[in-house]
């Protein structure tokens, strides 16, 4: 008995298994997007009438190039002639005995106190 509820169970779940079946709707006609590929098929541009920019553009005017800096050389020879003409004290002469270090230390002395 138990072979033949067996047998029978595997017949079952046998065709079971084997007859899946999916199913799918049937498409759906979209009537919005239908007109609208319809609207744009038909659409044709008007045509532009030449000249029709005129007064709605302005005209380009390029601006004229720059001059280039002029040195007055009768400015430059008074400043030139008025340094040779000053009188500037002689450069300090730093002697090697007189170092860093021993203007450090005297420094440090004075504040010291």
């Amino acid at each position: 008995m138990s072979s033949l509820t067996s047998r029978y169970l595997r017949r079952t779940l046998r065709s079971t298994l084997i007859s899946r079946n999916f199913t799918a709707s049937a498409p759906v006609k979209d009537s919005v997007q239908n007109l609208y590929i319809k609207i744009l098929k038909s659409y044709t541009p008007t045509g532009e009438k030449t000249g029709s920019e005129v007064g709605q553009v302005k005209e380009l005017i390029l601006p004229t190039a720059p001059q280039p800096p002029t040195v007055d050389t009768s400015v430059s020879s008074e400043l030139l002639s008025s340094y040779e003409a000053e009188d500037l004290p002689p450069p300090e002469v730093v002697l090697a005995t007189e170092s860093l270090e021993k203007r450090f230390i005297d420094n440090s002395t004075a504040h010291a106190y």
